[in-house]
C-alpha cells in the first residue's frame, strides 16, 4: 500500500466454517463489507469525528508498527495515543455494527524486523500475547496485517529468506488460534495482500492455506497497477487489474466470501513528454505533480476539482466508460471517481465477493469541497454493494453526487 497515496460482534450473524486444516475456524462474511483505511498522519485533515461510520463497516487504524524492543504493535506516533482510541471508538454511537481494527505494517517497514519475529516461536507467541493485550486495553476490534511482503522485501522477491512463506503462515494460525479464544467475542484477523499476477510476488510471499484458514477476510491492494516505471501513462487501478489481480486468489484457494478488492481515493500522476500525446500508454518524462498532490499521489477530492473547476480535460475509456483519466498541459492523472467505485463494488457484489477495501478516506470529498454531498467515493461504493438501502441510510447513485462529469 503506498503511503504517498500508502468484522454487532465479529459480523452481525455467524456462521462456522470449516477451513482447510479443521482445527480452527473463522467467521465468513453475510454480507459485503466495506473497510475505510484512515491514516493517522493526516489528523489535522479529518479528525475522528468527521469520519462517518455509517459508510463503514470496518475502520482501519492504519498505521501501528512493530516494537522489537517490547515485542508488541506500537502506534506510529511511538507511544500510545489514548484519546486517539477513546475518539475512534465513539463512532460506535452512530454505528454500533462498526468494527475498529489496527493496521499493522504499511510501505517501508523493515522487512527485516518481521522476518525475524516470525522465524521465532517464542518471539511470535510473545508477541500475540502482548498484542492481544493492547487490543483489548484500547477496545480494538481486532488486527489486520499489512506486510509488504513476506520472501518479496519491498516487492524485490531476492531480499527475504523463503522460510518467510511458511513462517508466516505459522504466525497467522497462531494468531487465530489465540484470537478465538478471546471472550466475549474473538479478535478479527486480516492481512492486506499485493494484487494477483501469475509469477509476482504473490507466488513467492504467500502461504495460500494458511491464509485462507486463518484469516477473515483478505484486503486486495489493487491499485498500484502503474508507474513511472513503466514509462508511459497508465491506470493504476484499472477495472480489469482490479478483477484479475482479485480473482487470482480464488484461483489460489482463498473463499470468495473473504476477498476484498481495493478502491484507491486517489490518483497516480504523471507528467507528459508531449501534450498532444495524452492517451493511455502515452510516453512521460516521469512521476508528475498536481497542485495539491503528495508527490504522484493526487486526491480524488482535488480531481474533482480540477476537472469541473479548472478546465482540466477528462476521458474514459471506450470499453465501458471504466478507468477515468484527466488532464491539462503536461500534467495527465488516472484515477477513480464515484462512476468507477460504483463498477467495481457492484461487480464484487455481482460475483460473491466479500466486499470493498478503501485507500484511504481522507482523499474523499468528505467537507465537501467539490461535490454536493460528503464522501462521495464511499457513498458510490455502499451504493454498489447495498443499493439504495445502503449503509449511510441509502441514497441515490454517482449521478446524483454533483461531482464532476463521467
Amino acid at each position: 500500500m503506498k503511503i504517498f497515496l500508502s468484522i454487532v460482534l465479529l459480523l452481525i450473524s455467524c456462521i462456522s466454517h470449516q477451513l482447510a486444516d479443521t482445527t480452527q475456524t473463522t467467521t465468513p462474511l453475510n454480507k459485503p463489507i466495506v473497510v475505510c483505511y484512515w491514516a493517522s498522519w493526516r489528523l489535522s485533515w479529518l479528525k475522528p469525528e468527521s469520519i462517518d461510520p455509517t459508510l463503514c463497516t470496518h475502520l482501519h487504524h492504519a498505521f501501528h508498527v512493530l516494537d522489537v524492543q517490547n515485542n508488541v504493535v506500537r502506534d506510529s506516533t511511538g507511544s500510545p495515543q489514548p484519546d486517539i482510541y477513546r475518539r475512534l471508538n465513539q463512532l460506535k454511537l452512530m454505528n454500533p455494527d462498526l468494527k475498529l481494527i489496527v493496521s499493522l505494517g504499511g510501505a517501508g517497514q523493515p522487512d527485516r524486523d518481521y522476518s525475524e519475529l516470525i522465524s521465532d516461536k517464542e518471539r511470535r507467541l510473545k508477541f500475540i500475547n502482548n498484542t492481544i493485550d493492547y487490543l483489548n486495553k484500547y477496545q480494538f476490534d481486532g488486527l489486520d496485517i499489512d506486510w509488504e511482503y513476506p520472501v518479496c522485501w519491498s516487492y524485490d522477491c531476492s531480499k527475504g529468506p523463503e522460510s518467510d512463506r511458511p513462517n508466516f503462515g505459522i504466525f497467522l494460525k497462531e494468531l487465530r488460534s489465540a484470537f478465538d479464544k478471546q471472550s466475549p467475542r474473538p479478535l478479527s484477523l486480516s492481512a492486506a495482500v499485493i494484487a494477483g499476477l501469475p509469477g509476482g510476488p504473490a507466488d513467492h510471499a504467500y502461504d495460500f492455506p494458511s491464509m485462507a484458514s486463518a484469516l477473515d477476510y483478505v484486503s486486495v491492494m489493487t491499485y498500484a497497477g502503474a508507474g513511472e516505471w513503466d514509462h508511459k501513462t497508465g491506470h493504476h487501478s484499472k477495472f480489469t487489474f482490479c478483477l484479475s489481480g482479485t480473482q487470482y486468489y480464488v484461483d489460489k484457494g482463498i473463499p470468495k466470501h473473504k476477498l476484498l478488492m481495493g478502491v484507491p481515493i486517489s490518483g497516480t500522476t504523471f507528467k507528459l513528454a508531449d501534450k498532444t500525446k495524452h492517451g493511455i500508454g502515452a510516453p512521460i518524462q516521469g512521476m508528475g505533480h498536481t497542485p495539491h498532490g503528495l508527490g504522484d499521489c493526487s486526491m480524488y477530492s482535488e480531481m474533482c476539482e480540477l476537472v469541473k473547476q479548472a478546465n482540466w480535460t477528462k476521458e474514459t475509456s471506450a470499453q465501458g466508460g471504466h478507468d477515468p483519466i484527466a488532464y491539462k498541459d503536461l500534467i495527465w492523472v488516472g484515477y477513480d471517481d464515484p462512476y468507477a467505485a460504483y463498477d467495481k463494488s457492484k461487480w464484487v457484489k455481482d460475483n460473491g465477493f466479500g466486499g470493498i477495501i478503501v485507500w484511504e478516506i481522507t482523499m474523499d470529498d468528505f467537507k465537501p469541497s467539490c461535490c454536493s454531498v460528503r464522501y462521495p467515493m464511499l457513498r458510490a461504493i455502499n451504493y454498489g454493494l447495498y443499493g439504495s438501502k445502503g449503509l449511510g441510510g441509502g441514497g441515490g447513485g454517482p449521478e446524483t453526487y454533483g461531482c464532476e462529469h463521467k
